[in-house]
């Protein structure tokens, strides 16, 4: 009799355990009727913004020249270090000394490209009394913040490049050389304007077109890259009445950065979803979620897209471009455009009591996708789950160009309604 109520008590237990584990979360691969199950939805479109925020590039290992797809390359700034890679280390003030003897000097660049028509690039010095004249924050758009480099700068010698100029070597790379000698004149204005750095202690290049409009790009390695502006110096040093060292030295890029004029915003693109990473442009779209709230927790999203239509860019055939959406961590206050560069107070206000022009992802949901056939399809069944469960807070989504796209490559798109699909348990 003992022996059968303990099988009894194990039975009971055993069949409390199976009925618990019926409440498992329901995986859409093992429901057997799908169709009776699967449920169909749109979320409309509440509210859209479009704001500017500081362009982001992934192309800081280039300094562009020439104008393409509305932009124009204004000019790029090299800060060069002050000592030489050698050791014993040289300062560029040391080429001065009494002792020193300068013979002539390079400063040169690589390149991947190639050209179509010829060009003049001048290589100017900034002749400022500052040592530190620009930052990776430099942009078309802040200029005015920094000293006007055009006003504060000398034209330190030019070269004419020709597209019979550019044959890539085994590495795939061609070299730009900015010559210095005594013949031409030029090695002295180096000398003056440029290693003289007690008296100008930018240490700074700007190079720019000096010549026609270059309707093409072109562009040269920077400092990010391993073949990035380097000068190089020949000299004589005196070490005593009967001995003298005849040698080399380099310094390198320490800094740099390319200004360009980004596409304009104009007013057409405030009736699309517009996107620039030149400009920093950026859209934000908030949706009538109430639907969500109507559902029980246990409900499964399912092939839930968000579709945008192309309805215009600068795109070329070749040409790939990625779309990004992200959910963000703040609500958005305030739906009119705003931007860091432009002041859109109304009526007045200070612009510093405007509600932000940035804003911050949550990393927790960010999905990219390409354009394909003039569109995209980006799956927001995760974002749609994790509001439903309480991990976002907020009904909005922003969308933004890839750092993997060109900045000179700006693209405005449609919205189509967003059709939900999920499970009923």
């Amino acid at each position: 009799m003992f022996r059968f109520i303990l099988d009894a008590k194990k039975l009971l237990i055993l069949m409390i355990f199976i009925l618990s584990c019926s409440e498992k979360t329901i995986i859409y691969d093992e429901i057997e009727n799908k169709d009776s199950t699967i449920q169909t939805s749109t979320l409309p479109q509440t509210n859209s913004k479009l704001f500017q925020t500081y362009p982001k590039f992934s192309t800081r290992d280039k300094l562009f020249f020439g104008s393409v797809k509305q932009s124009e390359n204004l000019y790029s700034l090299v800060q060069m270090t002050l000592f030489s890679g050698n050791i014993p280390p040289v300062s560029l003030v040391d080429l001065l000394a009494d002792s020193i003897q300068v013979d002539s000097a390079m400063v040169f660049f690589q390149t991947e490209d190639s050209l179509s028509t010829g060009f003049d690039l001048g290589l100017f010095s900034i002749t400022t009394e500052n040592d530190s004249v620009f930052s990776d924050s430099l942009n078309f758009y802040n200029q005015g913040d920094f000293v006007d480099f055009e006003s504060n700068s000398f034209l330190l010698n030019e070269v004419y490049l020709s597209p019979e100029d550019f044959n890539p070597d085994s590495t795939g790379l061609d070299t730009v050389k900015i010559m210095f000698t005594e013949e031409d004149g030029s090695l002295s204005n180096l000398k003056e304007y440029f290693l003289d750095s007690d008296t100008y202690p930018a240490r700074t290049f700007m190079l720019k077109n000096t010549g026609s409009t270059l309707d093409e790009l072109f562009s040269l390695e920077s400092n990010e890259s391993v073949n990035g502006p380097k000068m190089r110096v020949w000299y004589k040093a005196i070490i005593d009445e009967q001995t003298t060292l005849d040698t080399f030295i380099t310094f390198f890029a320490q800094k740099d950065v390319s200004v360009f004029s980004p596409p304009a915003i104009n007013d057409q693109d405030f009736n699309y979803i517009s996107l620039n990473s030149g400009s920093g442009l950026r859209s934000i779209i908030e949706f009538d979620l109430n639907l969500l709230d109507t559902l029980s927790r246990n409900e499964l999203f399912k092939n839930s897209n968000l579709v945008l239509d192309v309805e215009d860019s600068n795109l070329l055939e070749e040409d790939e471009f990625y779309v990004v959406i992200s959910a963000i961590q703040d609500s958005v206050q305030n739906w009119n455009f705003t931007s860091p560069f432009i002041d859109t107070s109304v009526g007045g206000e200070d612009s510093s009591s405007e509600f932000e022009t940035s804003y911050t992802i949550d990393p927790n949901f960010v999905v990219s996708r390409k354009i394909e056939d003039n569109q995209v399809r980006i799956p927001i069944q995760a974002f749609l789950q994790g509001y439903k469960n309480g991990l976002f807070q907020h009904n909005e989504l922003m969308i933004y160009s890839a750092p993997v796209n060109s900045p000179f490559d700006k693209v405005n798109l449609n919205l189509n309604t967003i059709e939900v699909m999920y499970v009923e348990p």
